[in-house]
């Protein structure tokens, strides 16, 4: 009885705080996917950037010599920001959050060889907050 009565409340309560430490601190910690051609996937550091985040890392595959990693801002048909990546294998280019406003982008990635062209976007937009 001395067990159910002093122990357990003390451990449903540590095992409370701990899950909601985690919860909230990482919320940033989950990278978004890309959808698309599978040649060329990729990947996100984070779904969310707070105002004191400095960078949206992209992170993907390049099978092919070259490849054009673009950021939009969610409604707006052109491009926010562009890098070629001219290398074949894993790259990992980086868009600065300076001067970007609060609001959803988008990552597109695109690739062709000879005749084939292939096209990877993120699964759901990036949040971003200024």
């Amino acid at each position: 009885m001395n067990f159910r009565k002093r122990i357990l409340p003390f451990l449903l309560i540590v095992g409370l705080v701990f899950a909601g430490v985690l919860g909230v601190s990482s919320t940033e910690a989950f990278a978004m996917a890309s959808k698309g051609a599978s040649k060329i996937a990729f990947h996100t550091d984070a779904n969310n950037y707070s105002k004191t985040a400095t960078t949206i890392d992209v992170i993907g595959k390049n099978p092919f010599d070259a490849v054009v990693v673009e950021l939009y801002k969610k409604g707006d048909p052109k491009f926010y920001k562009r890098i070629d990546v001219y290398k074949a294998g894993t790259y990992k280019v980086s868009f600065s959050l300076k001067g970007l406003k609060a609001g959803q982008y988008d990552v597109h990635v695109n690739s062709d060889w000879s005749y084939l062209a292939f096209h990877a976007e993120l699964t759901h937009y990036l949040n971003v907050q200024r």
